[in-house]
């Protein structure tokens, strides 16, 4: 009984230490709740920080949905009179783009919007298995800091609402008519952009947060090595707590046995000092050798003596007790394990709207380089895409695009090679120890995390790596110049066309003049002869 009530008070302590990851959420959740994003509960966040259902937030969700669509296409409908002059004026290529790309922002929105609808339950479990592992790591010692997430997603949010702004009131005031009432709508235009970044923040800082749980794991690997590794050298001679000028430095005296403090020896490290004065009795040798496990320099140097409070403060390494340190060991690939399957389930979540930023990253990117191009050349091009004939307006556009793609993509590739890395610092204990039971534990854990190595990608057509990145900005250039030389195929048929309607509008004019011409003499031709027929006297 009294072993369970202390265990209960344990865990109570640990979870009180432990705050939730949603805290620091605070500021986005508002922002999502306010423009449609998130159906949960807000009163249940406020008061619990947790993510629950809620009918009324799914009617407002919904509501917001339902009257996005109806302004995006009042707003097509009214900037979209140079649209029904493009094809004539135009390509068909043009044309098409065009109007395949002007709802592709609303496609996106919408999936963002009912792909939260459809995870509104699976999203609120996913926030308590964060919060149910860094429990785990605290009572292994292993804490995680979330207060600087709170600063990261403020940083977001601003840079959010600077690029929205400015490129809603630069487009508005240089291209734009703003003097019709109608202009208003112009606003519209990057709701669903807006909507998309604040989504993606979402995932973003849950990813990053994941990522330093597999970081904190490593971290807590590589301090067993290190302190493994000061062990090491106390037993060769050294000492590692104290710098090298005091190590090297024997001008100064070793301090004196005081055999009034000889229960304090005792009863700190169980040694009879006495009977290390002046022998040399209980020294352990030095390693013959200056490298470490890992290959890495040790500075020997001049050893110096040994004092009695150094030897009996020196702390005990864990990797030095292998059945000790299984337990730890165990636990901690367990979290491991456990943050990997919190990332498979976060990306499944996910897939859908990461797959449609990066179709719509990749497609917007390419059109507004060529319809930048179509500009410079004096053509028309649609009117959803009009900041293409600002080069600043589009430079700012396509950084905005592309740093929410790359961001994610850099992001997701560091947290796999985060959870990667876990292999490695496992083995280094293995390695330092040098130990035939811990080779057992650490190869048998291996195996284990092996089977659980996380990889994001979207809906599985393609991984969110940097090889990723490398080949979608291949694949950018590659379709600009087809387009390009596409457009320039078709301005050349078009001049060639034009100048050949011209010929025949020429040919024809001069024709008709011709055939007048031989009219006008066939009816003098005509008028002289029956003249000359009626002057004729009859005989």
């Amino acid at each position: 009984m009294p072993s369970t009530v202390q265990a209960e008070s344990t865990n109570t302590t640990t979870t009180r230490m432990v705050h939730p990851l949603l805290q620091q959420f605070q500021q986005l959740f508002f922002v999502s709740k306010l423009v449609g994003i998130l159906p949960q509960d807000l009163q249940k966040f406020r008061s619990k920080n947790v993510l629950e259902k809620s009918r009324n937030g799914v009617f407002y969700m919904v509501f917001t949905l339902i009257i996005y669509i109806i302004l995006y296409n009042l707003l097509i409908y009214s900037f979209g009179e140079e649209d029904r002059t493009l094809k004539a004026s135009q390509s068909t290529l043009t044309f098409v783009i065009g109007l395949f790309l002007t709802y592709i922002g609303l496609i996106m929105m919408a999936t963002d919007q009912l792909t939260a609808l459809r995870n509104q339950g699976q999203i609120g479990d996913l926030y308590d298995r964060i919060l149910a592992v860094d429990e785990r790591l605290y009572r292994e010692q292993c804490v995680v800091d979330n207060s600087h997430i709170s600063g990261r997603i403020k940083i977001m949010l601003i840079m959010t609402f600077f690029f929205e702004i400015s490129i809603l009131i630069a487009t508005y005031i240089k291209l734009v008519d703003y003097t019709q009432w109608m202009s208003v709508l112009w606003v519209v235009s990057a709701v669903p952009t807006f909507i998309n970044t604040l989504d993606k923040i979402w995932f973003a800082v849950s990813l990053y947060a994941l990522k330093e749980r597999f970081e904190a794991i490593n971290t807590t690997l590589e301090e067993l090595v290190a302190t493994h590794e000061k062990f090491k050298a106390w037993l060769s001679g050294g000492d590692p707590y104290m710098d090298d000028s005091h190590s090297l430095d024997s001008s100064q005296p070793p301090p004196q046995y005081d055999s009034n403090l000889e229960y304090l020896y005792k009863e700190l490290g169980g040694l009879d000092m006495g009977s290390l004065k002046g022998s040399g009795r209980n020294k352990v040798a030095p390693v013959a050798h200056s490298m470490n496990s890992f290959g890495e320099s040790v500075q020997t140097g001049q050893k110096s003596q040994m004092n009695p409070m150094t030897v009996n403060m020196a702390h005990e390494s864990e990797l030095s007790n292998a059945t000790k340190v299984e337990e730890k060991l165990n636990n901690l690939c367990q979290v491991h394990d456990e943050v990997c399957e919190i990332g498979k389930a976060m990306n499944e979540l996910w897939s859908y709207p990461i797959l449609s930023l990066m179709a719509y990253g990749f497609l917007i990117f390419t059109a507004q380089l060529y319809f930048l191009y179509c500009a410079t050349q004096a053509q028309s091009i649609p009117s959803l895409f009009r900041s293409a004939k600002n080069p600043i307006i589009t430079v700012i556009a396509l950084s905005y695009t592309s740093g929410k793609c790359i961001y994610l993509i850099y992001l997701s590739w560091k947290t796999s090679l985060a959870s990667k890395r876990t292999g490695i610092s496992l083995h280094k204990c293995g390695v330092v120890a040098d130990d035939n039971l811990l080779y057992e534990i650490v190869n048998h854990l291996s195996l284990k995390l092996l089977n659980h190595s996380v990889d994001f990608s979207a809906c599985g057509f393609f991984t969110l790596d940097m090889e990723t990145l490398y080949g979608v900005s291949g694949g950018i250039t590659s379709y600009l110049i087809i387009l390009i030389q596409f457009n320039l195929a078709a301005q050349q048929a078009k001049d060639a066309i034009q100048t050949f309607n011209s010929f025949n509008d020429t040919a024809g004019l001069m024709g008709a003049a011709t055939e007048m011409g031989n009219e006008s003499s066939t009816t003098t031709i005509l008028y002289d002869l029956m003249t000359t027929t009626m002057m004729t006297p009859i005989d």
